[in-house]
């Protein structure tokens, strides 16, 4: 009898403790933030477990991590953000984020994350991953439709390159696009008209076809089609001019 009520003390105690050490942990889980210091003895597994992550989560969120870390070395965590002051920003994916949530938390849209991470399957990114992502707060929200097409407009482009490019003037983008009210402030992520008249894009760095379908609003067996010159839609060029619609 007495051992019976023993044990069941000793069983009480345990669950106490455990329940305790749960807690504790949990607790610790999220006091890491966006960021975390080395200290003195940890690992990365230790430092992953405290911080409620994975230790490929850390990997990749730090790629220049090394075989060792060492103390006082700060390590970014997922859900860090930082703005690159280029009209960019890098974003750490954390647990539950979704592409789709990540296009409305930055006002953008899934096309241009992708374009702009080379993403190709939109249901899969990994916490840790590190994901440019356009650093402006405005939501790009296609203006009113002309009987052209739209355009999302990428990193380092202004309205004179993107006029040279389609063969039009930049009065001619102006005209289809009354909310731009000055040519020299335009934005990565941007969605802007384009004059019926541009049927014609010159191919740049790190462009697929695939890419250029989604930016402009068309398809890519519609630019197959409208391209028979490609007879390998994975050999394109930089500079080789394509038509678009």
């Amino acid at each position: 009898m007495f051992n019976k009520k023993f044990l069941q003390i000793v069983l009480l105690v345990a669950i106490l403790f455990t329940a305790v050490g749960l807690t504790t942990e949990d607790a610790h889980a999220y006091s890491c933030g966006t960021s975390y210091t080395v200290q003195t003895g940890d690992t990365l597994s230790s430092i992953a477990r405290a911080c409620g992550t994975t230790t490929a989560a850390l990997k990749l969120a730090n790629p220049k991590i090394g075989q060792y870390i060492y103390a006082g070395q700060t390590l970014a965590l997922p859900g860090a953000f930082w703005d690159n002051n280029d009209g960019y920003a890098t974003y750490i994916v954390a647990k539950g984020d979704t592409l789709k949530s990540l296009a409305a938390r930055f006002g953008t849209s899934m096309d241009v994350i992708a374009s702009l991470n080379s993403i190709y399957n939109y249901n899969l990114i990994y916490e840790g991953q590190r994901l440019i992502v356009p650093s402006g707060v405005a939501v790009p929200v296609p203006p009113p439709s002309t009987g052209g097409t739209t355009y999302t407009i990428q990193k380092g482009e202004t309205l004179r390159k993107i006029a040279t490019r389609l063969g039009v003037t930049v009065n001619d983008i102006l005209a289809v696009n009354t909310q731009i009210t000055d040519a020299n402030k335009i934005y990565a992520g941007q969605v802007i008209n384009l004059p019926v008249s541009a049927s014609y894009y010159t191919i740049q760095s790190g462009d697929t076809l695939k890419k250029i379908a989604a930016r402009f609003g068309t398809t890519l067996d519609s630019l197959i089609s409208l391209n028979p010159q490609i007879t390998d839609i994975n050999k394109i060029y930089v500079g080789q001019v394509i038509r678009l619609w």
